[in-house]
C-alpha cells in the first residue's frame, strides 16, 4: 500500500536515497546555495553563509558533544565536527538516512568521534544533559509533534547549552491555503514553552531570496528524464513560489 504520510521515515528513506544518486540535483545545490565544503552535499535549504552562521552560533570547542537532531545523511554535522574537534551524535528516524551518515563519518572524522542513532527527534534515547549543543537545520517544520521535539532539546541539553535552529514562519497567521510545513506562526514562543531561553531570533530575508532562486532554478531543469531527486524537489518548489510572500526565513539561538 502507499504511504499517506509525507513525513513518514518510508518517505524520508525514498528522498534520501533519491539524492544519494543525483550528481546534478547536488551540483545545483552547490551552484545556487554554495559553494560547500567538499562531500557535505547538503538536502536542507540554507545557502553557504547561513551555515557558516549557524557554526559560529553553536560556539563548537574541540571534545565537546554536538547532537544533530535530525541529521539527514550527515554532512552538515560531520562538517561542523570536523571543523571544530566536536565529538558528533546525529539523529533521524530515517533508517536509511543514518546509513548513509555512518557510511559517510570517515570523509570527516575518525569513528570514535561520531555516532549515529535512528530514533524519533522527539524521543532520542539520549542521556539528559549530555548535549554541549544541538543543532536542527530545516527540520522542525517537518516534524508533527513540534512540542516534542524542543521538549527534548531541552532535556538532552546541558546548563548552559545552545541550540541553534532554521526554520520557516508564516507571516500572516490568518494566511490561508499554506501547506502543513508553514504551519509555524512564532519559533520562538515555541521554544521558550519548552523552557529554553531564546538568544537570538533573526529574520533571513536573503535565504529566502536564495531558495526561491534554487527551486526557480530546479523548476527551469526538470523533465520527464530529470533525476528523482530533481523532480521531486520541483513539485517541492512550485507549492513553495505559490506562497512565498506568506513566508519567512528564520534563525533562532536558544539555550537551557
Amino acid at each position: 500500500m502507499p504511504d499517506d504520510d509525507p513525513f513518514s521515515p518510508k518517505v524520508f528513506d525514498e528522498a534520501y536515497a533519491q539524492i544519494s544518486k543525483a550528481p546534478r540535483t547536488n551540483r545545483l545545490f552547490d551552484q545556487v546555495l554554495g559553494p560547500f565544503p567538499a562531500d557535505v552535499e547538503p538536502f536542507s535549504l540554507v545557502p553557504r553563509e547561513g551555515l557558516d552562521r549557524v557554526f559560529t552560533e553553536l560556539r563548537l570547542e574541540p571534545g565537546v558533544h554536538l547532537v544533530d537532531l535530525c541529521c539527514g545523511r550527515g554532512g552538515i554535522g560531520l562538517w561542523f565536527a570536523a571543523a571544530s574537534g566536536a565529538r558528533l551524535t546525529g539523529v533521524d528516524f530515517s533508517p536509511g538516512a543514518i546509513a548513509e551518515a555512518s557510511r559517510r563519518a570517515d570523509l570527516f572524522v575518525s569513528r570514535s568521534r561520531a555516532s549515529f542513532v535512528v530514533a524519533d527527534a522527539t524521543d532520542t534515547s539520549l542521556p539528559a544533559k549530555t548535549a554541549d549543543a544541538v543543532v536542527c537545520i530545516d527540520a522542525l517544520n517537518l516534524v508533527p509533534n513540534k512540542n516534542g521535539l524542543l521538549d527534548e532539546v531541552a532535556r538532552i541539553l546541558r546548563p548552559d547549552g545552545r541550540v541553534v535552529i532554521t526554520a520557516w514562519e508564516r507571516r500572516d497567521s490568518e494566511a490561508k491555503d499554506l501547506p502543513p510545513e508553514y504551519s509555524i506562526t512564532d519559533v520562538g514562543a515555541l521554544v521558550e514553552a519548552a523552557g529554553l531561553r531564546v538568544l537570538v531570533r533573526e529574520e533571513c530575508d536573503h535565504w529566502l531570496e536564495l531558495q526561491q532562486t534554487f527551486f526557480q532554478h530546479v523548476i527551469a531543469e526538470d523533465s520527464d528524464d530529470a533525476e528523482p531527486a530533481l523532480h521531486s524537489l520541483a513539485e517541492e518548489g512550485r507549492d513553495f513560489l505559490a506562497v512565498a510572500a506568506s513566508v519567512r526565513r528564520l534563525l533562532l539561538v536558544a539555550s537551557v
